[in-house]
């Protein structure tokens, strides 16, 4: 099957099954939107009417509450003994009753008690005309006032004896400012606020917490406060954006004489969210479902194409290299499945055939390192035991004090050590241990051979402008490995970190109990370049360096490895603990 051929097909399905997909997608996607949109309409208004309605029901009974307070108050006063005690000019019983309805009712602010003349018997100095108290039932009289910055309504009611005859006037100011606390602690929906207006449009409360003092009407304003206040019953509307619910106050029987409304707003984008949100998850639903139509369509059409340009793609890829990556085994229908099979069965003996070079030529190397071990140990190892042999005998005789006793301490101990080396070395090229120290018996201390590298490789590392810190955890038991072959492993970690920081740096060295105090760690971290992630997993390779032509054999790390594995430890090699540079982990299992 031809590209050409194979892409007109892939686009014929496409086409078929998008139709498919989307015509049934946004027939039924549409009535969702419509029915759900016109519930939440219906839904959102009814909520919010029920809440007003119950707000304007609570701020009733407190007014209510006050009215009635006073009522009981002026029927209380117009009592023959009270009365007659009021008109013999003892205040006493009188200040005694406003008292009590002040206790009692703290939303009255201010109380007067008038004669059936206007004239003030007893309370609070009122800018009132009790007069009109005298010839009507009684009840508010005026709109909201503000003191202050508080609300306040007047109420007068009529004092009358039980014959029913005229006695006075009780007059009182209602201080309204748990209209606003009562707006505040309503539960409202997103960006919905409460308004409560007099008869001429002014804010009395607002649940926003904007001040209603020295507002201005909102009549020919909002939309809803003239419908609210020419209205005798409940009702909403919506207009420039919002959605408006509003109640005259005047349908409460009870608050007969009051003009006042309560109107919620409510911006139509919040209100209608849920609608907004199913439009929305509606048009994904039918996006998705056509995306799903053509991932299906796609799958479908190239099946049987697809498995073939795979492994078009895999036999170059395995012409191209030597030593092919793994991959995943391609899948097809028949004869494609077989023909697949022999293609990764190929791949996989060319792998092997690369694997065996690998470890031939390995080998070779191996052996030239044997090789060269055994030159170097043949033709080097006289002259250090010669060396080592004079150094001792020079020792002998010679007091404490002698001046050329370290000297000569020194030209030993560092003889032996190349000793330990050459020895070290031809251990690595042999495939067995044999004369290598026994590690169940041989034990060292970490943070004594530690201070002894720092103190060997510290003129080179100060040459270099390294820093070199210690971090040595105290105390560490010690450690089952051999003294010379671990001081050369940290003698190789530490000229390893040399050479990456060739222009200055920082060195710091640590040791650490590990997990469970079973082992014991020594990490070197530098400040040079780091290990790239690709050269992590075969750094310590033999042979393999990451420096410059002359510049090393590549196997300092090898020879660490390998030193470390002998003792039943193992070396890592990760990121540095401050984002860059290296850090090499020795973990060393301690001496039971």
């Amino acid at each position: 099957m031809t590209g050409r051929a194979a892409r007109s097909l892939t686009g014929r399905v496409l086409v078929v099954l998008a139709l498919v997909a989307i015509v049934p997608a946004v027939t039924v996607g549409a009535i969702a939107i419509w029915r759900a949109r016109a519930s939440l309409e219906t839904e959102v208004v009814r909520g919010n009417l029920a809440l007003i309605r119950a707000l304007g029901a609570s701020l009733d009974a407190r007014l209510q509450s006050a009215r009635r307070a006073l009522e009981i108050a002026a029927g209380t006063w117009a009592d023959p003994r009270t009365a007659q005690t009021a008109r013999d000019a003892d205040p006493a019983p009188v200040r005694r009753l406003l008292r009590r309805l002040r206790r009692h009712e703290p939303l009255l602010a201010s109380v007067a008690i008038y004669d059936v003349d206007g004239q003030p018997i007893e309370g609070d100095t009122l800018p009132i005309d009790a007069t009109a108290g005298a010839h009507a039932f009684g009840g508010y009289i005026g709109d909201v006032t503000f003191v202050d910055g508080t609300p306040r309504v007047r109420v007068v009611t009529q004092a009358r004896s039980r014959t029913g005859e005229l006695v006075g006037v009780f007059a009182a100011q209602l201080d309204l400012g748990f209209i606003s606390e009562a707006l505040a602690s309503a539960r409202l929906g997103p960006g919905a606020r409460l308004l409560v207006v007099d008869g001429d449009g002014v804010p009395v409360a607002r649940s926003d917490g904007a001040p209603a003092a020295g507002a201005r009407s909102l009549r020919g304003v909002h939309p809803a406060v003239d419908r609210a206040l020419g209205s005798a019953t409940e009702g909403s509307i919506e207009a420039g954006g919002v959605v408006s619910v509003y109640r005259n106050l005047a349908t409460y029987q009870s608050l007969r004489g009051i003009r006042w409304a309560l109107i919620l707003d409510q911006p139509a984008a919040d209100a209608y969210a849920l609608a907004h949100e199913t439009t929305r998850t509606t048009v994904a639903g039918v996006v998705g479902a056509l995306a799903l139509a053509l991932v299906v369509g796609f799958a479908f059409a190239t099946r049987l194409t697809r498995p073939l340009r795979a492994l078009a793609a895999r036999a170059d890829a395995i012409a191209d290299r030597d030593q092919p990556e793994p991959k995943p085994p391609i899948r097809g229908p028949g004869e494609i499945g077989a023909l697949a099979e022999r293609i990764e069965q190929m791949a996989g003996r060319i792998a092997e055939r690369a694997r065996l070079k690998d470890a031939l030529a390995r080998g070779d190397r191996l052996a030239a390192v044997g090789t060269m071990a055994a030159s170097i140990a043949h033709e080097i190892n006289n002259p250090l035991t010669t060396v080592l042999g004079y150094a001792k005998l020079l020792q002998e005789g010679k007091p404490d004090d002698d001046p050329d006793l370290p000297g000569l301490q020194l030209i030993a101990e560092e003889s032996e050590r190349m000793q330990a080396k050459v020895r070290a070395l031809l251990d690595y090229s042999r495939s067995d241990t044999a004369g290598a120290p026994d590690p169940d018996t041989a034990s060292c201390d970490v943070n004594d051979l530690v201070d002894k590298t720092i103190a060997l490789v510290g003129p080179v590392l100060h040459k270099r402008r390294i820093q070199v810190h210690t971090q040595l955890a105290s105390p560490l038991p010690r450690v089952r490995c051999d003294a010379h072959s671990l001081q050369q492993v940290f003698v190789n970690l530490a000229n390893n970190a040399a050479d990456a920081m060739a222009d200055g740096g920082e060195l710091i060295v640590a040791t650490q109990l590990g997990p469970a105090a079973a082992t014991v760690h020594v990490t070197f971290d530098d400040t040079g370049p780091g290990v790239p992630d690709a050269d992590r997993d075969r750094i310590f390779d033999p042979f393999y360096t990451t420096k410059g032509a002359g510049a090393g054999t590549g196997l300092g790390l090898a020879v660490v490895r390998h030193l470390v594995a002998r003792c039943g430890g193992q070396v890592t090699v990760e990121p540095g603990a401050r984002g860059r540079g290296a850090r090499f982990r020795v973990v060393l299992p301690i001496e039971e």
